[in-house]
Order: C-alpha cells, then sequence, then structure tokens
C-alpha cells in the first residue's frame, strides 16, 4: 500500500536521465527586500541638529525658488485658476456632499469653468474690435456736413469762438481720432490671432490649477500651517483671506461687472443707442475702475442724448444709470454674491489697481487687489501680535 503513494517531492527528486544537465545549485542569499524598502528610514530618536535644520530650511528656500522660476512663464494661468478655484470651492463641497466624488466634481467644475472663460474673451474681442471699429467709422461719418453730430460740434464752436485761444474746432479732431481708431481696431484683428496660442496655454493651465486646488485645497491648507515659519494660526488667517479676495475678485468683480454690462445693454435698446452690444461691453470692462466705474459709458452716452435732442432717451438713460445699473447692482446683486463690500481701504484700492496695471499689465486688475488684500492682512495680523 505504501508503494501507491508518491514520494514528496522534496525528500525524493525523480530521477534524470545522464544526458540531462545538472541543475544549478540554489542560491543560498536571503531575496532582496523590495524597492521601496532601499530608502532608509531615519532612526526614531535621532533629531536633526540646528545646523541640519538650517541647511534643509535653505535647500527648501532653494527648491521653492527654483519651482517658481519653472513656473513664471505661466504664473498668470496658475494664478487665474487659483482664484477661480476659490470661487468654486462653495459648489464643489456641496456636489461633493451629494455624490460623494470628489475627483468628478473637480473635474466637472473646473471643465465648465474652462468652457465659460473661453467664450467669455471671445465675445469681448468682437464687441470690442470688430464693432467698435463699426462704431468708429459710424462715428466718423456723423462730422460729416450732414452728419447727425455735425450740429453739435458747429454750436461748441460757434460759443467758443469770443475765447482768448479762439474756438475749438471739434469736428477735424473728432473725425480724425475716429478715423484713426477704426483703423487700429482694424489692424488688431490680427495681432489678436497672433496671440491665440498664448491664451490657449493660459486656459490649459487655468483649469488645471482649477482642478487641482478643488481637489486638494485641504491638503495644501495643512501642508501650509506645517512648513510655513509661521504660527499655525497666522497662517491660516492669511490663507483665509488669500481664498476670500479671490472669490470677491471672481465672484464679486467678475459677475458684478457682468449683470451691471447686461443691465446697461437693456437701458441703451431702450433708449434707441446706436451699438448698444458694444456699450454694454464698455460698461462691464468699465465697472474694474474703481468709484466711478461704469459711470464713465453711461454718463456720456447720456449727455450725447440730450444735446443731440433726444432729451427724454437722455434722462430715461441717467435715471435708469444711476437706479439699476449702479445702484441695483452695488446694493443688491453684489451683496448677495459675496456677502457685502471689501474691507479694503479706497486708497489702497487705487494704489493696488494702478499699480497692478502698471506692474503686471491688464492682468494686474485682478493681481494688484489680491496682493493688496493679503499685505493688509499680514500687517493687521502683526499688530494684533505686537497689541497682544
Amino acid at each position: 500500500m505504501s508503494s501507491l503513494l508518491p514520494d514528496p517531492p522534496s525528500l525524493l527528486p525523480e530521477p534524470r536521465s545522464s544526458s540531462a544537465a545538472p541543475e544549478p545549485p540554489r542560491s543560498t542569499r536571503t531575496p532582496s527586500p523590495p524597492r521601496a524598502s532601499i530608502i532608509p528610514e531615519p532612526p526614531p530618536n535621532s533629531p536633526s541638529s540646528p545646523m541640519q535644520r538650517r541647511a534643509l530650511g535653505i535647500f527648501a528656500l532653494g527648491a521653492t525658488a527654483a519651482l517658481v522660476a519653472l513656473a513664471a512663464p505661466v504664473s498668470s494661468g496658475l494664478f487665474l485658476g487659483t482664484l477661480l478655484a476659490f470661487s468654486l470651492l462653495g459648489p464643489y463641497e456641496r456636489m461633493l456632499n451629494r455624490w460623494n466624488r470628489p475627483a468628478l466634481s473637480a473635474v466637472g467644475l473646473a471643465a465648465g469653468s474652462g468652457i465659460a472663460m473661453l467664450v467669455g474673451p471671445f465675445a469681448i474681442l468682437y464687441f470690442v474690435v470688430v464693432r467698435g471699429a463699426a462704431a468708429a467709422k459710424e462715428l466718423s461719418e456723423d462730422f460729416e456736413p450732414e452728419g447727425t453730430l455735425r450740429k453739435l460740434t458747429q454750436w461748441i464752436e460757434a460759443h467758443t469762438a469770443g475765447l482768448p485761444f479762439g474756438p475749438i474746432d471739434l469736428t477735424d479732431r473728432v473725425r480724425g481720432f475716429a478715423a484713426e481708431a477704426a483703423s487700429r481696431l482694424a489692424r488688431s484683428i490680427g495681432a489678436v490671432a497672433g496671440a491665440t496660442l498664448g491664451g490657449v496655454l493660459t486656459l490649459f493651465f487655468t483649469v488645471m490649477t482649477t482642478f487641482f486646488v478643488l481637489r486638494h485645497w485641504t491638503e495644501i491648507q495643512a501642508r501650509a500651517e506645517r512648513m510655513l515659519p509661521l504660527h499655525p494660526m497666522h497662517t491660516r488667517v492669511v490663507m483665509w483671506e488669500f481664498q476670500k479676495v479671490g472669490k470677491e475678485v471672481f465672484i464679486g468683480t467678475m459677475l458684478t461687472g457682468l449683470a451691471q454690462g447686461v443691465l446697461a445693454g437693456i437701458g441703451y435698446l431702450i433708449a434707441g443707442v446706436s451699438e448698444p452690444a458694444l456699450l454694454a461691453t464698455l460698461t462691464a470692462i468699465s465697472s474694474l475702475v474703481p468709484a466711478v466705474g461704469t459711470l464713465l459709458i453711461w454718463v456720456p452716452v447720456s449727455i450725447v442724448l440730450l444735446v443731440t435732442g433726444h432729451a427724454g432717451a437722455g434722462i430715461f438713460e441717467l435715471v435708469w444709470g444711476s437706479i439699476v445699473v449702479v445702484g441695483l447692482s452695488d446694493y443688491v446683486i453684489r451683496p448677495t454674491l459675496v456677502g457685502g463690500h471689501g474691507h479694503v481701504p479706497t486708497l489702497l484700492t487705487f494704489i493696488s489697481l494702478f499699480g497692478g496695471v502698471e506692474v503686471f499689465g491688464l492682468l494686474g486688475l485682478i493681481i494688484g487687489p489680491v496682493i493688496a488684500s493679503v499685505a493688509l492682512a499680514l500687517l493687521r495680523t502683526y499688530d494684533r501680535e505686537i497689541c497682544a
């Protein structure tokens, strides 16, 4: 019976023929550990010396400087994406609580905002460049002998003829300015087309940054509190201010400006103004200017309507601009979107806007207020710490 059972292979190996090659001897070495364990773990009770910590801090600063230098060419997209993510943190949290799909929620919000950012600039460029060139050409024709604005310029010239420096020749000056503006706007179409690649690159990094910040904002905050050489509470205050002003810039400024443009466009349509879409776009853009804002557009339009014999339309435009464009937007729409007005002093607001444009170009309209708000938060935190 015992001969019918096969012997264990470890004890009685199968006999090999004499022609078979001998089996190489088995290695007696222990198997090598996996690659993840090759990096040595620091001993549990070996704290770094002060010199080592200083050296590590210097290397960390160097690494940060290297990353900043690498990101400089695409910094506009990174910055815009961060601020856009701040404005979308509320919808992201609501989607996360409803579906519990963090990656899908971040992708949907980032992609949707990217599509909106792609459509918006093209619409602005069309109305400002294409329709602006047509409006400038029409304005030049209005100052011809049979034009609608020729009577206005003749009236001004007649009432300024007795001045010591002579009459003000508005007709030729405005006609020449309008013709030059029309030609420049027509030539700028090629420049806009040439800048398309840079715009697409900025949009790509904006969408990617929006997704990353939405997906990892809690982790970013925690790491910043650990790594920055500040008290965690101070770091939390600065990060909260950065997030708050980012939301105000994108939701408060952008959406309120869009609402003011739409409301002003409705008023231009009712008043029968020529090129209402162009004027509405310019009104939305002028909303970025502090204090005066949209008054730069609808007040001159109202004055032109009044002096050209359209008194009813001019008065309507003044009332509509004061109550709807300014009053409704500043006292209803903006507080509803951002929960109130900003707390940056007016002087600092002007400095941040005009200084930001001087340093960063058109993007300074966004970067300037953010830098000013974060700097003000740091100074206030330092003041509270000193007083305490």
